[in-house]
């Protein structure tokens, strides 16, 4: 099913985000919150569904590389983890607390009307353009703290990759029978057409799949930010972006056959165009049509000024952490985790720490 065929992968990836926009918004499934609550509230119902995600995805990752049809295990998108994963996670983790949405939430909440996530929006953008300055330092900062070579744990051994996910699997099904029986994974909701946590994220699996079936990686956005960026710095100071590496350079380079597939953040289109921006445009009409179909659409006023700012500079923060980790929650929250990829694990790790930390800023600082 790996198409190269840019018609064909565009209008894929736009599909497969579309439906991705409807099941985030109907679900009101944001990967902030999951984390965020646990720490304000200790609501760990978003953190169960991801068990369940999480579990699906490896799974079908897994069986699909046996059988061939995900021909790029580990993804030409992944790379060995670094200090660089574990500081941009840490970033990332206070960024999108602050922000009030990670990438893709910021996408879902921007279609309903909320101006929050526009602001925070407009950040992620400020924050992209920030990183392109200093590029080329991030790059030899990763290259010069590179914690080992393997991209996934035992990636040579296959054998003992699939104990590890048959340990994983087993263990992950007792305890959702456990939470089954105690009612751990419903949600009361009155809201028509809303997806219970746990139908998201398995519908999010199998989408993540098919898009990895796809392009030859699982989902990924934060490079489509970058791009959107770069299109808008273009305007104004074509001559400088020109001369950043960040935006002349690719970040993604693979063959299937004798095509050369290749993409980054610069203004023009590539691989990048045809997934990661794709899939971008795609969650948010998703998302847009689902909110004027349930009259949900709704411009709110700004907010106040200290959210505003808190809401600017979480999103600058959140671009910051994921272009220097090179990656966000959805390409390793959603993708290297199943894949028990070593940048996944960091990134999660640090995410985790970061969302604290952001936290304990949010509730001190900003909510009086």
């Amino acid at each position: 099913m790996l198409t190269t065929d840019p018609l064909l992968l565009a209008s894929g990836t736009a599909l497969l985000g579309f439906i991705c926009g409807i099941v985030l918004y109907r679900g009101d499934y944001c990967m902030v919150a999951m984390l965020r609550d646990y720490y304000l509230i200790r609501d760990t119902t978003l953190l169960r569904s991801f068990v369940i995600y999480f579990l699906i995805a490896a799974v079908l990752f897994h069986l699909g590389s046996l059988v061939g049809l995900l021909p790029f295990v580990p993804p030409p998108t992944f790379a060995p983890a670094s200090l660089a994963t574990m500081a941009g996670g840490l970033l990332f983790g206070i960024g999108i607390v602050l922000a009030g949405g990670c990438v893709v939430g910021t996408l879902y909440k921007m279609a309903s009307g909320n101006l929050v996530n526009w602001i925070g929006f407009t950040g992620i953008i400020i924050g992209s353009l920030l990183y392109a300055e200093v590029h080329p330092l991030m790059q030899l900062f990763a290259a010069r703290t590179t914690f080992t070579d393997a991209i996934t744990v035992a990636q040579h051994n296959p054998g003992l990759k699939s104990l590890i996910l048959l340990a994983i699997l087993i263990v992950g099904l007792l305890v959702i029978w456990r939470w089954s029986r105690q009612g751990g994974l419903h949600v009361i909701s009155y809201a028509r057409g809303y997806i219970q946590p746990w139908k998201v994220a398995s519908i999010l699996a199998l989408l993540n799949f098919f898009f990895y079936m796809l392009s030859a990686a699982p989902m990924g956005i934060t490079t489509a930010y970058a791009k959107v960026a770069g299109y808008l710095e273009q305007v104004f100071l074509p001559e400088h972006v020109a001369d950043l590496a960040y935006f002349q350079n690719n970040s993604v380079s693979f063959k299937v056959g004798e095509i050369l597939v290749s993409g980054g953040a610069g203004p023009h289109l590539d691989y990048i165009s045809f997934t990661e921006l794709t899939l971008m445009a795609g969650i948010f009409l998703g998302a847009l049509t689902t909110a004027l179909y349930y009259k949900e659409f709704k411009i709110y006023g700004l907010p106040p000024w200290r959210q505003t700012v808190t809401a600017l500079a979480g999103g600058i923060l959140l671009a910051l952490g994921a272009r220097i980790a090179s990656g966000c929650n959805v390409k390793f929250f959603l993708g290297a985790l199943p894949l028990l990829a070593w940048q996944g694990l960091i990134f999660a790790a640090a995410t985790i720490v970061g969302t604290w930390i952001g936290t304990k800023i949010l509730t001190r600082y900003v909510i009086r």
